[in-house]
């Protein structure tokens, strides 16, 4: 018996109709295919425009500016920068400020007070219109000269530079809301050499937590629910808990070891590039008898030669920013003591613009590799 031919003959083999045939489908793919990615490309540009209009109808709550103007250690922090560098600007007597998403106008009244002769508030939202009021009201007339516009559509007279670069575009877990793009394009192209950023530098940390008080009342809690077993919710309970990061304070009693600092901007020097993907190798203790229930984050701030000035630690005075909790699906109980090696990983969202996913990978003797996963959005 003849060996079996398994050659592919191809369309070779066939008549020249279906090969024409096969031959029109196949430009009728590619053609498909083109457009598909066309409709991809504009679905995403309209997805992320649609985001950039809730996130600006967002700040005309006027709720949300309260939370933050009631936020002592913010409030000082800034307060405390600009005061340290008055002396120098009163000196220097022409110094010129932006303040990118200005809002209520705070910070652009206290640059005024501290003695930058001109101050350019830039809100893209319509609180623009309350803050040219603001403006009057606490400042010089010509001082503050208030721009309704988006940072990256900011226009200066030909040839002007400005001083210094003040905004407070810090989101939760530091990157969230994806501001920090828009405070580079001022910077990039408005600010003079040498020229200051308030704040000068910004770090992301991250300590490993345990939680169990969390753990319990959003999961062991169904195991008795006024005397009736629900138990078999919890599955469902830890998969609705445990899919999101959690926006809380917590209590510095529960980390189980030194911060690692995921990340360090610097404020004069960083790219929008470098914000797109953040990978950081973790590597920990979880000692004997306890458990990693997850990852709390947290960032601190510089503000130049000012000095560090703001903190959203779990040992420091609480913000309105609190603390970034990851709670893992699954706890990895330490037993007689554990060593975690792995990688956190930061990207930005591909469909939500304002957001991120972060990405646990660990991996301990004996156990099996663990991947928890997170959206920040």
């Amino acid at each position: 018996m003849d060996d079996e031919d398994d050659t592919d003959p191809g369309l070779a083999g066939l008549s020249p109709e279906f090969q024409a045939m096969v031959g029109g489908m196949a430009g009728h793919t590619a053609s498909f295919a083109k457009l598909l990615e066309k409709r991809s490309k504009l679905t995403t540009a309209a997805e992320k425009e649609k985001d950039d209009e809730k996130y600006l109808e967002s700040y005309e709550e006027l709720e949300i500016h309260e939370e933050m103007l009631k936020d002592l250690p913010r409030v000082e922090a800034y307060r405390r920068a600009l005061e340290f560098y008055s002396n120098d600007w009163r000196k220097c007597g022409n110094i010129t400020a932006v303040d990118v998403g200005s809002g209520t106008g705070l910070l652009a009244v206290l640059s005024a007070k501290y003695g930058c002769q001109k101050v350019v508030a830039v809100e893209a939202s319509r609180l623009a219109d309350v803050l040219r009021e603001v403006a009057a009201a606490n400042a010089p007339a010509g001082t503050i000269e208030v721009h309704g516009c988006r940072a990256e559509e900011l226009q200066l007279p030909d040839g002007e530079r400005v001083d210094v670069v003040v905004s407070e575009w810090m989101g939760y877990c530091l990157l969230f809301e994806n501001m920090l793009p828009s405070v580079l394009s001022v910077r990039d192209r408005f600010l003079k050499p040498g020229g200051l950023m308030l704040p000068s530098c910004c770090r992301l940390l991250m300590a490993p937590l345990e939680d169990g008080s969390w753990r319990d009342s959003k999961l062991k809690f169904w195991h008795n629910v006024h005397g009736v077993d629900m138990s078999a919710l919890v599955p469902l309970a830890t998969a609705t808990a445990c899919n999101k990061p959690h926006h809380r304070l917590v209590d510095p009693q529960g980390l189980l070891g030194q911060a690692i600092e995921v990340v360090s901007l610097d404020l004069a020097s960083v790219k929008q590039d470098d914000l797109r993907h953040i990978e950081k190798n973790i590597k920990l203790h979880v000692p004997a008898g306890r458990r990693l229930d997850g990852f709390v984050a947290w960032f601190e701030c510089d503000f130049g030669i000012a000095g560090h000035i703001l903190s959203t630690a779990p040992s420091q005075a609480p913000t309105h920013w609190r603390q970034t909790a990851f709670y893992f699906q699954q706890p990895m109980e330490g037993g007689g003591g554990l060593e975690v090696e792995g990688v956190v990983n930061l990207t930005r969202h591909e469909v939500y613009s304002r957001g991120y996913r972060v990405a646990f990978e660990l991996h301990a003797p004996g156990r099996k590799r663990r991947i928890e996963s997170f959206e920040l959005r």
